[in-house]
């Protein structure tokens, strides 16, 4: 027969001790048994464990991904707006002043995006083909790393704007 048993599930009697029943049924040959408490412990090592991870692991390669797409962003912004950051730079703004702009149009990206993303979970989450709990406490990490994203990303944003000189604005 084809037919295969892979595990049997048994409820003891009260005054059956678990883990003696447990040895009696190792001592088959090909047979063996797990208490309760060591079957909850396989599950979590084995299944809770490595999703944790995997989840971990695509969570990181996002929030890389997105660093890099939204420094690329604000770089491309930044170069387009030379003359203009030229400009500022001619009449006497500060150095600060132009950091902060950039800065508040990253953070600007990033707070859009992330109340943009937020909208569309909470729109999709009925058809969502795996039950997950939706925590307060997660979104406003998460809110932090957007936030915390955003400011590093635009570094490099940041850096190219301090190097522009202000005779470009002159320049034709």
């Amino acid at each position: 027969s084809s037919d295969t048993v892979n595990a049997v599930l048994v409820r003891l009697l009260p005054d059956v001790d678990p883990k003696q029943f447990v040895q009696s049924i190792a001592r088959w040959k090909h047979l063996s048994a797990l208490t309760h408490e060591e079957q909850e412990t396989v599950l979590s090592r084995s299944v809770i464990e490595r999703a944790r991870r995997q989840i971990g692991l695509f969570t990181s390669l996002l929030l890389v991904v997105s660093t890099v797409i939204i420094g690329l962003i604000i770089y491309t912004m930044t170069l387009d707006k030379k003359k203009a950051i030229a400009t500022l730079k001619l009449i006497g703004a500060p150095d600060t002043r132009i950091v902060g702009l950039i800065i508040q149009q990253a953070l600007a990206m990033g707070i859009i995006s992330f109340f943009v993303g937020l909208g569309i979970i909470h729109t999709i989450y009925g058809h969502f083909p795996r039950r997950h709990v939706r925590e307060s406490l997660d979104a406003a990490t998460l809110f932090g790393v957007v936030l915390l994203v955003c400011l590093l990303a635009s570094a490099l944003g940041v850096r190219v704007a301090l190097k522009i000189d202000p005779a470009t604005a002159l320049a034709g």
